[in-house]
C-alpha cells in the first residue's frame, strides 16, 4: 500500500466521478474473504487461491470459496508490490510464477517449495511486479513482465523464455507506469492478443495501453479515475469445480477479496485502486468503446491492486 496517498484518498473520492453510470451494465459486488494479508494480489490458479501481500513476502493459499487457509510461501520480495502468475498450457513447466518489486522472475512448485530465480529484468529502479502469460500465441507463448509502477515515467516490456533469456519488446510512456499486465481477448479489434498495461499516474489519471510483439504501441483509453490497478479480462468458459464465475478484487487497506457477478461477454474490465471506479471496454467499429459500470461497490477509502476474473 502506498501510505504517502493514504491521506489524499478521502479528497480523491470527493474529486471522483460517481461509480453509476445510467448506460453502463452493472456490477453486484459481494464480500467473499476477509484475509489476514495487506494484499497485493488474488490469483486463482485453476487449483487454488493465492493470496499475497504488500511488502511481506507472505503468501497464503484457500481452496475455492476461500476456506482452508495455510501458508504458502514466505520469501524476501524486495519491495513493496509482487504479482504472480501460473502458466495457462504446457509449454511451461508447471509451478506460480512471480515478479518481484526488485525484478526478479521467480519460480515457485505448486506446493510453494524451491524458490528459484529464473531470471533477472535489466531496470534500473523497483518496479510494481506486472506479470502475465502470453496465452495467445502473439509473442510465442512467452512469460511477459513489465517493468516501471505508479511513480515512474513509462518503463519497459521484457519476454522471459523458460531457459531464463530475458528479450526486451519495447517501452511504454509515462506519466506514470505499469501496475499489471494482461493478455487481450480474441475478439478485442485491432489490439487482439496484444498486451495490455493498466496504468497509475499516482494519484492523477489511468490510462489503457496495448503493446504488440514488435513494440508498438497503443492507447485504448484515457482519463480512467485517478490511476488503475486492477484489469480483468472476460473470457474462457467456466469450470466446473472452481469458484464462482467473477470478478474478484484483492483490497490492501481492508484486506479484503470482494466478489461481482459476470454478466459480460467478451472484453475487458479495469478498474481505480482509489475509488473502486470502473470501466467496461470493447473493440468497437471506430476503435474501443469506454463505459463506465455501475456497481455497488462501497464508497471508501480502497486500496485495490491486483485482482482476477474467473470464468
Amino acid at each position: 500500500m502506498k501510505s504517502l496517498r493514504t491521506s489524499l484518498v478521502l479528497l480523491a473520492l470527493a474529486l471522483a466521478a460517481p461509480a453509476a453510470a445510467a448506460n453502463g451494465p452493472t456490477l453486484h459486488f459481494t464480500l467473499f474473504a476477509q484475509t489476514d494479508l495487506p494484499l497485493g494480489q488474488a490469483l486463482w490458479t485453476g487449483r487454488e487461491w493465492l493470496w499475497n501481500a504488500e511488502n511481506l513476502g507472505q503468501i497464503e493459499a484457500a481452496d475455492s470459496g476461500g476456506g482452508h487457509v495455510r501458508p504458502f510461501a514466505a520469501f524476501d520480495q524486495g519491495g513493496e508490490e509482487m504479482r504472480c502468475a501460473v502458466p495457462p498450457n504446457k509449454y511451461w513447466p508447471d509451478g506460480v510464477y512471480c515478479h518481484t518489486p526488485d525484478n526478479r522472475i521467480v519460480r515457485l512448485n505448486r506446493d510453494g517449495s524451491n524458490l528459484t530465480v529464473l531470471a533477472r529484468l535489466p531496470a534500473g529502479s523497483n518496479s510494481d511486479g506486472a506479470i502475465a502469460f502470453d496465452d495467445a500465441g502473439r509473442f510465442g507463448y512467452a512469460l511477459l513482465a513489465a517493468t516501471g509502477g505508479s511513480a515512474s515515467d513509462g518503463g519497459q516490456l521484457f519476454a522471459v523464455r523458460k531457459d531464463g533469456r530475458v528479450q526486451p519488446i519495447g517501452s511504454y510512456p509515462g506519466p506514470g507506469g505499469a501496475e499489471n499486465i494482461a493478455i487481450a481477448p480474441a475478439k478485442f479489434g485491432t489490439a487482439s492478443g496484444w498486451c495490455l498495461f493498466s496504468i497509475d499516474h499516482d494519484s492523477a489519471e489511468g490510462r489503457l495501453l496495448a503493446m504488440d510483439r514488435k513494440g508498438n504501441v497503443k492507447t485504448l483509453a484515457t482519463g480512467l479515475g485517478n490511476g488503475l490497478n486492477p484489469i480483468m479480462v472476460v473470457k474462457g468458459q467456466h469450470a466446473s469445480g472452481g469458484p464462482a464465475p467473477g470478478f474478484y478484487v484483492a483490497d490492501t487497506i481492508s484486506r479484503q477479496i470482494w466478489l461481482s457477478d459476470a454478466s459480460l461477454s467478451s472484453g475487458v474490465v479495469v478498474g481505480t485502486e482509489l475509488t473502486g471506479d470502473f470501466w467496461w471496454i470493447t473493440a468497437s467499429a471506430s476503435g474501443f468503446a469506454v463505459v463506465p459500470l455501475t456497481t455497488d461497490l462501497p464508497r471508501q477509502a480502497w486500496n485495490l491492486e491486483g485482482s482476477s476474473f474467473v470464468p
